[in-house]
């Protein structure tokens, strides 16, 4: 499918260069991280959990946050910026970082908070906001979790299942939902 360059909205070519800078910044990843090598190598000879992953994401980030800036009341562009800073957590958390990772699950559901804003059905980004509110320790979890659960969407079956999992290891006193986030991986 071609594309007229003269005629096609900023925010379609913001978003054109972010997909290519992802596709190449994922190729070389996966170059640098030994494709194909021992599993028992770090990728982080350092030891230090979450180097790294600025210099991965940050660009990701800067291109998402480009493009909504472009559009600011495009949902599609501001769900976008929520999954990079998704994307960008899960790393860090499984990573080991868990603590490390919080703020970006808290960015995330900044930018998913304004794609509901302009979508309330949006039931991936509903869902994604769950668990970004479980694995940052919010107290605001519990309500997140049953409220995607309560969307009963069939094409996000597997989540769903999932996001109760997940909340039948959350406390129901509001007092102890502030506590660590649920054991296991986003």
């Amino acid at each position: 499918m071609a594309i007229n360059k003269k005629s096609a909205p900023l925010w379609t070519k913001v978003v054109i260069i972010f997909v290519a800078i992802t596709f190449v910044a994922s190729i070389a990843l996966v170059g640098f991280s030994g494709f194909g090598g021992s599993g028992n190598k770090s990728a982080n000879p350092s030891g230090a959990a979450g180097v790294g992953f600025a210099a991965t994401y940050q660009p990701q980030v800067d291109a998402a946050l480009a493009a909504s800036k472009s559009d600011p009341t495009n949902e599609a562009l501001l769900a976008n910026v929520g999954h990079t800073y998704y994307e960008w957590a899960v790393a860090e958390y499984e990573s080991g970082a868990q603590a490390a990772s919080r703020p970006y699950w808290l960015s995330a559901v900044t930018y998913y908070d304004q794609a509901l804003a302009l979508n309330p059905k949006d039931n991936v980004v509903i869902g994604n906001k769950a668990f970004a509110l479980t694995y940052a320790g919010s107290p605001d979890a519990r309500a997140a979790l049953e409220a995607f659960i309560a969307t009963n969407d069939p094409t996000l079956a597997a989540q769903i299942a999932n996001a109760k999992e997940l909340l039948s290891q959350i406390p129901a006193s509001p007092a102890a939902t502030s506590s660590a986030p649920a054991s296991g991986t986003p």
